[in-house]
């Protein structure tokens, strides 16, 4: 009996093993690939109340396990390519943290400012925060013949709509947890797949 259950958690190791992969950038950031799935458009997202509405899209979850030891990890530097039909998906929403207790980490930032009908800015309750003193990494790795699509939000309503792109800013942890979503388009979802950071490929994703 103690052999049967030493071999079982051998394999159990193994298979795990065969599922996750580490990939090291020129940065010194080690990511993990855990798991990738899809996941239902009405959950709830790091941003909160975020679902996707269009049923032409379909949102995915990449779980990972990174760890820095120079520089911060930079989330805007995250992105997903449709190898098959050439399309570069910004990362639509992210959640990080370093265990079970405590609130997760979401650090949203909008790339538009927005004004009234008398031209003053208005800030609506609950919206990400605009900084541009924040930078966003996504359009400095641009790919030749990749479309890049990004998911607009709005925010305002359907009759006065706010349309505007939410980027993910530097992380404040060295060694966490983080969820990376995309939402990526429906009748792609069997396409073949592949995690960027910056320049670097981190790993070939399928979605279960």
């Amino acid at each position: 009996m103690i052999k049967l259950k030493l071999l079982t958690l051998f394999c159990f190791c193994n298979a795990t093993n065969l599922f996750s992969q580490t990939t090291t950038t020129k940065d010194e950031i080690q990511i993990e690939i855990v798991k990738s799935k899809l996941v239902d458009n009405e959950s709830v997202f790091g941003i909160r109340q975020l679902s996707v509405t269009s049923e032409k899209l379909k949102k995915i979850m990449i779980k990972t396990k990174i760890k820095s030891t120079i520089d911060k990890t930079k989330l805007s530097a995250f992105y997903l390519l449709d190898v098959k039909n050439k399309i570069r998906y910004r990362l639509a929403d992210y959640k990080g943290y370093t265990g079970f207790i405590g609130y997760p980490e979401l650090i949203p930032l909008r790339k538009e400012r927005f004004f009234d009908e008398k031209g003053a800015e208005i800030e609506g309750y609950g919206w990400p925060i605009y900084d541009e003193s924040v930078k966003d990494y996504f359009n400095d790795y641009d790919i030749e013949g990749y479309n890049n699509f990004e998911m607009k939000i709005n925010f305002g309503s359907e009759k006065k709509p706010k349309l505007g792109v939410v980027y993910f800013g530097e992380t404040s942890y060295d060694k966490f947890t983080a969820e990376l979503f995309f939402a990526i388009i429906v009748e792609h979802k069997d396409s073949d797949y592949e995690l960027y950071y910056k320049d670097e490929k981190i790993s070939d994703i399928k979605f279960k």
